[in-house]
């Protein structure tokens, strides 16, 4: 269990009614906080001690740290421990929850400092028990990633390794909201995960994208991975930033689900709200805005629950087909 003292100290995110940081983190079993908290019925599931995720898209915009945030936050609400880590330059998620992000250390700084900084020192703990975050860091560090001067360690070793400290940590899922597009970091993320999910806003210019994310997915499956036999599955796309209200969105959404398999994609549709943009400018989950939580919400206890038996929390007996394994086909 996380020690109670362990990390940084922060008195809050920014939100002047509800804060939402704390070092409270729930001390149940991980099957008896399942149980608890949503009623699991475990005979047919077997649980797993550690599951990555990493939030790969093509383009930006299309809704990947808003997804990052609640997602998490859903999931934590769940009886899931959960890290967050901000694995953006542009630190999205960081910049949507605390100010604190511009000068805490974080992930950057972890792969750049592998000896002297210790992973829990960077360790954010929130109010919601079971949720805690790690800002993309430093900017001078950052910076110096954008500029391709990360030494001669290889990024994809650095990345590898720092995955290894992590899995150290007690926690049940470690969430990397990832860079957008296709480029060493992502690349590197995605091969050391256990499971990927893309965003995918529904529209022609993310149609014609496709085939580019799923070789990524293909390369991420086929990357030599040394004495590790983990390969990442495809936890499937989800359509986010869709707009209900226009018939030429919903044209593109059915487009979408008629290039792919029925179960790569995900079920649960992200649709544009006004309440994602105010619960980011609040410093919040937008299931924290109001008292009671509010349909867009909702949406995110959705995609969690669609999501936990693909993501080897809740890994069921029969696997998914064999078939969505093979990504580079689907490009041909």
């Amino acid at each position: 269990m996380l020690s109670p003292d362990r990390g940084r100290k922060v008195t809050g995110f920014r939100h002047s009614r509800q804060r939402f940081c704390s070092i409270f983190h729930p001390n149940q079993s991980k099957i008896s906080r399942l149980t608890l908290n949503f009623g699991v019925y475990l005979r047919n599931f077997k649980i797993i001690a550690l599951a990555t995720l990493t939030l790969i898209s093509q383009k930006g915009g299309v809704g990947k740290s808003t997804i990052a945030v609640n997602l998490s936050y859903s999931l934590a609400r769940r009886g899931w421990r959960v890290l967050l880590i901000d694995a953006d330059l542009q630190g999205g998620v960081g910049f949507s929850l605390t100010e604190k992000s511009k000068d805490a250390e974080g992930f950057y700084d972890l792969l750049f400092d592998e000896g002297s900084l210790s992973v829990e020192n960077t360790i954010i703990d929130t109010k919601q028990p079971g949720l805690s975050l790690i800002t993309k860091g430093t900017k001078s560090v950052a910076d110096r990633f954008i500029s391709g001067d990360w030494g001669e360690t290889p990024l994809s070793d650095r990345i590898g390794r720092l995955e290894h400290r992590l899995s150290e940590l007690d926690f049940d899922l470690i969430l990397f909201d990832g860079p957008c597009g296709i480029n060493p970091v992502s690349m590197a993320l995605s091969v050391v995960s256990d499971s990927l999910l893309v965003p995918q806003q529904p529209s022609p210019l993310c149609l014609r994208s496709l085939p580019q994310i799923l070789r990524m997915v293909a390369g991420a499956r086929s990357a030599d991975r040394g004495d590790s036999k983990r390969v990442p599955n495809l936890a499937g796309f989800v359509l986010s930033m869709a707009d209900p209200d226009d018939p030429s969105n919903l044209d593109d959404q059915r487009e979408f689900r008629d290039l792919l398999p029925v179960e790569m994609v995900l079920e649960t549709v992200i649709s544009i709200q006004r309440d994602f943009l105010e619960a980011s400018r609040i410093g919040v989950p937008v299931a924290m805005l109001r008292d009671r939580p509010s349909a867009s919400s909702l949406i995110f206890d959705q995609l969690a629950a669609e999501l936990e038996p693909r993501l080897s929390l809740l890994e069921e007996e029969e696997t998914f087909s064999e078939t969505q394994g093979n990504y580079a086909r689907l490009v041909d």
